[in-house]
This record gives structure tokens, sequence and C-alpha cells, in this order.
């Protein structure tokens, strides 16, 4: 159980990697609905972070109770 909720945590943070990174609008994988979901919640809150996709996804989570509905949606699913 905990290696499922690493690798999911993993997959999450590769996603959101994407937001941080210049080409990521070319990237097949911004459009995922995990990194649309969580797109501008790691702008707005987790600009710094940018990026690391580890500290974007322990951004996200430190901010959760701000975080829009569908991101909060996102790491729920990825058990976060």
């Amino acid at each position: 159980m905990e290696n499922n909720m690493i690798v999911r945590s993993l997959c999450l943070a590769s996603a959101l990697l994407l937001l941080g990174t210049p080409g990521w609008t070319q990237s097949p994988d911004s459009n995922s609905p995990e990194a649309r979901a969580c797109r501008g919640d790691a702008h707005r809150f987790c600009r710094d972070a940018l990026p690391d996709e580890f500290r974007v996804a322990s951004c996200l989570q430190e901010h959760r109770d701000r975080l829009s509905r569908a991101c909060r949606a996102v790491l729920d699913g990825h058990g976060m």
C-alpha cells in the first residue's frame, strides 16, 4: 500500500513538473486532467517551488484547504 502511494505521488509530481517548465504547453502530458486541475493552484501557491515536482507536490499539500476542488480531488485520488 505504501509503495502504491509513492508511485501515485511520483506520477502526480511528474505531471506537476510540467507546469513549471518552459515547454509545458507543447507537452502532451501538460493537458492531462491532473495537470489542468492543479495548474492554476500550483502557479498561485507554489510558484517558488517550480519546477521541482516534489516541492510542488508538498506545497500543494500544505495549501490543500485553499486549493480548487478539482486539484484537491487529484490529491485525494493519489492518496495525498
